[in-house]
């Protein structure tokens, strides 16, 4: 009977998503890099 508590399969992450992360992260790598202004990083509200 764990037919009922097996979990559904995972459905895989959008591209897009995947796209922005790598962005972020790249973003976050070069603000590291003294001399930067971090505040020029930020996207104006």
């Amino acid at each position: 009977m764990n037919i009922a508590t097996d979990k559904p399969k995972r459905k895989r992450p959008s591209k897009g998503q995947r796209k922005h992360n790598r962005l972020v992260k790249q973003e976050a790598r070069k603000a590291i890099i003294p001399g930067n202004d971090a505040n020029t990083r930020k996207r104006p509200a």
